[in-house]
């Protein structure tokens, strides 16, 4: 089912720090002229040298707060929401299926994380990319120390930090091959981000990486067969019963109701439809309320 491409979703996102943002650079840099901890960097066409967010630490804040979500939830008869995040641990998806060879096998019994963001038996369904810069990126130096437990005192420092404070970056997250309620998790970690519950980067306990994340613009394309503008179909509308059982495909398959796109388009065997910042967030808040009520 998975080798096939029934339905993608393409989400253009701005991220721009509430706060103090920094994401680390490792190692040390050979510029005498960086602070101790500074911004990750990386090379753009046209603009030389700039700060951006690694598509890695978007993903990896997104899928700790769908982990947290889902274990709340906790098991449903012999299939869990969330798996334990040690590989090596013998409850985890990766280590439970290790030998397994059937695909339908692997996605049924992986866990509502892994079948979101994969493991070492499963690709994920969802991808980040780099987060570039599509403004000036205000930094400044902070000063930081390392108390010592035992005395109390300074342990280390003090040590300098290069944080954004304003600015605009700009990434897509692509889910492909999906299931409404993998949609509607996404989203709703996109909104916890917003409300400050899923920050980003270094510090957070210092008070660093609250960020606002907007969805500039959302793109849907699905297999043109029985395509309407207004119904969302998730994997399951795509196959028949026996398939849909044997993946342990969850309800509901399709969403009527949809909002309007602002414009739809055939492309080859597929339809393209784009939706503006508003008619995404209407559609994201039908998804969470129809698919997460109903899991």
């Amino acid at each position: 089912m998975h080798k096939n491409r029934y339905n993608a979703l393409r989400l253009k996102l701005r991220l721009s720090p509430k706060g103090p943002l920094l994401i680390k650079a490792g190692g040390i840099s050979a510029n005498p002229t960086l602070p101790d901890m500074q911004f990750v960097r990386t090379f753009h066409p046209g603009k030389g040298e700039v700060l951006y967010i690694p598509g890695s630490s978007l993903k990896g804040v997104v899928r700790g707060f769908v982990e947290k979500a889902l274990r709340t939830v906790n098991e449903q008869g012999s299939w869990r929401w969330a798996c334990t995040t040690f590989p090596d641990d013998p409850d985890s998806c990766g280590k439970r299926l290790e030998k397994e060879e059937s695909s339908f096998r692997i996605y049924g019994n992986s866990c509502g994380a892994c079948r979101i963001f994969g493991h070492t038996r499963l690709k994920g369904r969802v991808a980040f990319t780099d987060l570039l810069p599509t403004t000036d990126v205000k930094t400044e130096i902070r000063y930081g120390v390392a108390i010592s437990r035992l005395s109390h005192a300074v342990g280390a420092g003090p040590f300098e930090m290069e944080i954004a404070v304003a600015g605009a970056f700009e990434g897509q997250l692509i889910l492909e091959n999906f299931e409404l309620w993998q949609l509607g998790l996404l989203a709703m970690a996109l909104e916890a981000m917003n409300q400050g519950l899923v920050k980003v980067g270094f510090g957070k306990n210092r008070g660093f990486g609250e960020v606002r994340v907007e969805v500039v613009e959302a793109m849907m394309e699905e297999f043109s067969s029985g395509a309407q503008d207004t119904v969302w179909r998730s994997l399951g509308a795509f196959t028949d019963d026996e398939e849909a059982r044997r993946y342990r495909l969850f309800a509901p398959h399709r969403i009527e109701g949809m909002p309007t796109p602002e414009r739809s388009e055939a492309i080859g065997f597929y339809v393209r439809r784009v939706y503006g910042p508003e008619t995404w967030r209407q559609a994201a808040r039908q998804v969470l309320e129809q698919t997460l009520s109903a899991a």
